[in-house]
């Protein structure tokens, strides 16, 4: 990969890779995450891939993106740990294959909707404001009605309550109401001006040629911004938090503190024991917990790397919810003890390793690979990575679970008529 700044806090980052017949071009624009900022950058997304000045209808930015044979335009927003990204992503089809200047193109609609966005004077569209706001609270909408996803993002509330987990990209109904234009539109202004900006072109491309067409056509400025991305998410009381609703079963969340670092020596380790906890077919939580008492459809575990959180899901009925509790518990307990053998150990390497490994195949996962390198300030290969899971021992592993409490709990009850209401 090479890497060359653009300016202060700009960087571009060309992965020249020849697999690929397709060229991703990614802009990632990093900030604090805080809210409303949050909310409001989430907005931001949904309109700046939308329309722009030089194509103001859905209908020109269709024969546009036609024009490019296909080409896409999206943007998003996502969290690490403590800041948070807009990133507007535009895929093509490499030149090499057509012939003509593709590269080109895509980049000069790139800096269109970036740099140029539709406007009514001095802010943004207000059309295109209260269409992205219809959307924001369909994703809302569609939040609330998947009880998996609403039960883990109270759960985080609960968990990071004043801390950067505690912040969603998605605010309530009601915080949606509060969300004005004026605000968009210096959220705008602000992340062009202030961001910190990572430029990332994936694919079979000249180095140099990619740099000289991003510094033509984004002249942008010098900035000031210092974020650490990865903390440790803390809470010192335990507490737990329930709903009811009219759902076919109850969904149980439940969240350790890891007190582990994503940069930190004892990261691959927590993931090893993460997979033997609950990620694996033979995990102790799968086994006990569905396998031996058929408690439940699913139930895993996932590590939330930028908070340094892990986090248990499972979907139950809600008489068995205390039993279930205190089995993921008792699971915990016996990975602090190192009541697994060797053959799981191994596999869970294997695992995480293959994973890895595969990433090579996804274009995508080879960004966000680099982008963690950035955020992190390290050069981490797949082989160092690799050698680092290998060398994880089983009393490494016991340490960390032996230091986790949960200190969350939320669970989102099934109401006692919810099988006759569907009837």
């Amino acid at each position: 990969m090479r890497k060359e700044a653009l300016c202060k806090n700009v960087e571009m980052h060309i992965l020249e890779i020849g697999k690929f017949k397709d060229v991703i071009l990614s802009f990632r624009f990093f900030n604090e995450l805080k809210t409303p900022d949050s909310w409001v950058r989430t907005v931001l997304a949904l309109m700046l891939a939308d329309r722009c000045e030089k194509y103001p209808t859905k209908r020109e930015v269709s024969c546009c993106l036609d024009g490019l044979y296909g080409a896409s335009a999206s943007a998003r927003t996502t969290t690490y740990g403590q800041g948070q990204i807009l990133e507007f992503r535009v895929k093509a089809l490499n030149e090499k294959y057509v012939g003509g200047d593709l590269l080109q193109r895509q980049i000069a609609l790139a800096s269109q909707f970036l740099l140029h966005p539709l406007k009514d004077g001095d802010q943004l569209s207000n059309a295109l404001f209260k269409e992205a706001m219809i959307n924001l609270k369909a994703m809302i909408q569609r939040r609330s009605d998947n009880p998996a996803s609403y039960a883990a993002s109270q759960c985080a509330k609960l968990l990071g309550e004043g801390q950067a987990l505690g912040i969603s990209v998605l605010p309530t109904m009601e915080e949606a109401e509060t969300i004005t234009l004026a605000q968009v539109s210096e959220a705008y202004e602000k992340m062009i001006r202030e961001d910190r900006i990572d430029i990332f072109v994936e694919g079979q491309v000249d180095p140099a040629t990619v740099i000289s067409l991003l510094k033509h056509a984004f002249p942008f400025e010098d900035r000031e911004l210092e974020i650490k991305s990865e903390y440790l998410a803390e809470k010192e009381q335990a507490e737990e938090k329930s709903e009811t609703r009219s759902i076919d079963q109850t969904t149980l969340v439940m969240m350790y503190p890891t007190h582990v670092a994503l940069s930190g020596p004892d990261y691959w380790a927590l993931r090893t024991g993460s997979c033997i906890f609950g990620q694996l077919p033979t995990s102790l939580l799968f086994q006990e917990v569905r396998e031996k008492r058929s408690l439940c459809y699913s139930i895993y575990s996932s590590i939330l790397s930028y908070d340094g959180v892990m986090s248990v899901s499972t979907g139950i009925d809600k008489a068995h919810l205390d039993e279930v509790k205190e089995l993921i518990e008792q699971q915990r307990q016996r990975m602090a003890e190192g009541a697994f053998d060797e053959e799981m150990l191994e596999t869970a390497k294997e695992m995480l390793i293959n994973s890895i490994l595969a990433s090579e195949d996804d274009p995508l996962s080879m960004i966000n690979r680099e982008f963690q390198n950035c955020l992190l300030e390290q050069t981490q290969t797949l082989e160092q990575i690799s050698d680092q899971i290998r060398s994880v021992t089983r009393k490494a592993i016991m340490k960390l679970f032996a230091a986790m409490e949960c200190r969350a709990v939320f669970a989102l009850i099934q109401k006692e008529d919810v099988h006759e209401e569907n009837c």
